[in-house]
């Protein structure tokens, strides 16, 4: 979504460690505009391509794709479509609670999110965003889950306000379209490359739980390194910042 929900990761690693970030609004977030006059239907492809455009635009040496949840699936896309030269500039990717392979209720993913549980997001965003927000935030950062959370009122504010600040179809599409898609034969794919791939997810990640994504993708990516952190809900980048911050950290200076 916004950059403005990873700013405390970032300015750490720019000011404490010298590592440059690169932050991407997603259209419709952020500062970024959801439409353009080139724009014709919008995807995950189209999300990748946003990516691969920027990346591209601002001339990048060797960087790592740091994504979280719908992100995890437009910087997979991104690195598979891009160009060779900007590919083999690519030396990782690590996905926080990422939402991969697919985040909707099958036979054969029966612990993932149920069309129910979307279809009330979708409700709850275009009734009252404001008070849906509010409600549903905590859960992000696992604060009803009785796992010793707390998480200062003026930071949910802020985060409310990141919410508010986004274009309202925006927020429509991107919860149709991040149930759209199924990323299994994608992760096949990045299984025959050689990049390092580092997936960190939380024990309390109630709504995109880590049986039904995490836990997943070595089955797919016979690469992929999996952490679980304990105590820690879909929103860890902010209540385990600092375990976050230290396996990044871990994984660009060990490459």
């Amino acid at each position: 979504m916004s950059h403005h929900m990873y700013e405390h990761l970032m300015v750490r690693f720019c000011e404490t460690y010298g590592i440059r970030c690169i932050a991407s609004d997603r259209r419709g977030f952020g500062k970024s505009d959801w439409n353009t006059n080139r724009s014709t239907e919008i995807s995950y492809d189209t999300f990748a391509q946003d990516t691969i455009d920027l990346i591209d635009h601002v001339e990048v040496g060797d960087f790592v794709f740091v994504a979280s949840s719908m992100g995890c699936g437009e910087s997979l896309l991104a690195y598979l479509q891009m160009r060779e030269d900007l590919q083999k500039k690519c030396q990782g990717l690590i996905w926080l609670g990422p939402s991969l392979p697919c985040p909707l209720k099958t036979d054969t993913n029966p612990m993932a999110p149920s069309r129910e549980l979307w279809d009330m997001i979708l409700s709850g965003f275009r009734l009252d965003r404001t008070a849906f927000a509010r409600t549903a935030l905590p859960g992000v950062f696992g604060i009803p889950f009785n796992i010793g959370i707390e998480v200062p009122e003026t930071v949910l504010q802020r985060f409310e306000w990141i919410v508010a600040q986004a274009d309202a179809l925006a927020i429509e599409s991107c919860v149709q379209i991040i149930t759209d898609r199924d990323f299994t034969d994608d992760l096949k794919k990045l299984d025959r490359k050689d990049i390092r791939v580092l997936v960190i997810h939380g024990d309390n990640d109630q709504s995109n739980p880590a049986e039904a994504t995490a836990n997943l993708i070595p089955n797919l990516v016979s690469q992929a390194q999996v952490k679980i952190y304990e105590k820690a809900a879909h929103g860890m980048y902010l209540t385990h910042a600092d375990q976050v911050t230290d396996d990044i950290l871990s994984f660009v200076l060990g490459l």
